[in-house]
């Protein structure tokens, strides 16, 4: 099978008119206006240059033409650079975590936080909980004292942390009497946060707590469910055991113990912690918040284009500054030329 014949390019002036600027990225280096804006200017360049300068001759318009194009393409380059400029300016505002990166210390919930405010305007602490609440909470839990062995001197020494424990609700726990359990499920949630750390969603974090929290009650709900299955299967194997002569199985009564006294009161000072981590988190948040605002303005005052592009055009700025000022010279030795031949 043959190859059809190749192209041999646009036949029609409009056609050729276009297929010769294929090449052109930015028309910097062409002496011809790239556009009609830079066109425009050139136009006011030369009506400009020809008041001033009332050119007589062919060669002396030319040289007005050529010094209006310099100037009008050394326009464009430097809005070009400005351009770049202020990209690469609303580029580094966007990503914040880029200029909390530049400020020690910036890491864990704190950064995250920050970032949530930088983004939103607010901080949104997790678990139901307001700035007044956790500041009241983390005063009682500072102001502790004492042992503590039930939950009744638990109740009477975190008053606010108590009512709060039973306000929340955590799925799969009775809010008015397993407010324990609950601190252990909050204290875990915490620290589940931190360890996100600069991942910190804010208010998402809720939702995805809650997706989790409602599996594992389904988890629990279906194994609740599933109880009086086994514990009849587990009185039928028995039976089978008796009637076959072995002995019964024996079961060991469970340790009585006091449902209001507190197990481990170390694991409990741990869940407590999570809070004055939290409230520390939140204040360092507030703190980066400032020096963020102070590094965003030195980083936008520094900010350059990359070294490539930055070479690129001073080279173009050079060539165009050039011809600029070789074309003036013209200009003018051409007009002394004429005055002196007259």
């Amino acid at each position: 099978m043959t190859q059809g014949k190749r192209s041999g390019g646009p036949k029609t002036i409009e056609g050729k008119s276009r297929s010769s600027k294929n090449a052109t990225s930015h028309g910097l280096t062409s002496m011809v206006p790239s556009n009609s804006n830079e066109k425009a200017l050139v136009d006011s360049y030369s009506k400009e240059l020809i008041e001033y300068y009332k050119p007589e001759s062919p060669l002396e318009r030319l040289q007005i033409q050529r010094i209006a194009t310099c100037r009008a393409k050394l326009a464009y380059l430097y809005d070009l650079e400005q351009v770049k400029l202020s990209l690469a300016a609303k580029e580094l505002e966007s990503q914040p975590e880029k200029i909390l990166e530049k400020i020690p210390g910036a890491t864990g919930m704190a950064m995250g936080m920050a970032k949530e405010f930088i983004t939103s305007g607010e901080i949104h602490l997790p678990l139901r909980l307001d700035l007044p609440l956790l500041e009241a909470i983390c005063k009682e839990i500072n102001q502790m004292h004492g042992a503590i062995e039930n939950k009744h001197q638990f109740a009477r020494a975190l008053p606010r942390l108590t009512k709060y424990l039973n306000s929340y609700p955590v799925v799969g726990l009775n809010n008015s009497s397993d407010w324990m359990e609950k601190l252990a499920a909050i204290g875990k949630d915490i620290k589940m946060t931190d360890e996100m750390g600069e991942r910190h969603l804010g208010r998402l974090d809720e939702i995805l707590r809650g997706y989790l929290r409602s599996k594992e009650c389904e988890s629990l709900l279906e194994k609740e469910a599933g109880k009086p299955a086994m514990d009849e299967l587990e009185r039928y194997q028995e039976e089978r055991r008796i009637a076959r002569g072995q002995k019964p199985k024996i079961v060991e009564s469970p340790a009585r113990v006091d449902p209001d006294a507190i197990a481990d009161i170390d694991v409990i000072k741990e869940y407590l912690g999570e809070f004055l981590n939290l409230h520390q988190s939140y204040q360092e948040a507030t703190e980066l918040v400032d020096q963020y605002q102070e590094v965003k303005a030195l980083m936008l005052r520094a900010i350059s284009l990359p070294v490539v592009e930055s070479d690129l055009l001073m080279r173009y700025q050079t060539t165009l500054e050039r011809r600029l000022s070789s074309a003036i010279g013209e200009l003018l030795a051409l007009q002394r030329n004429l005055k002196f031949k007259e």
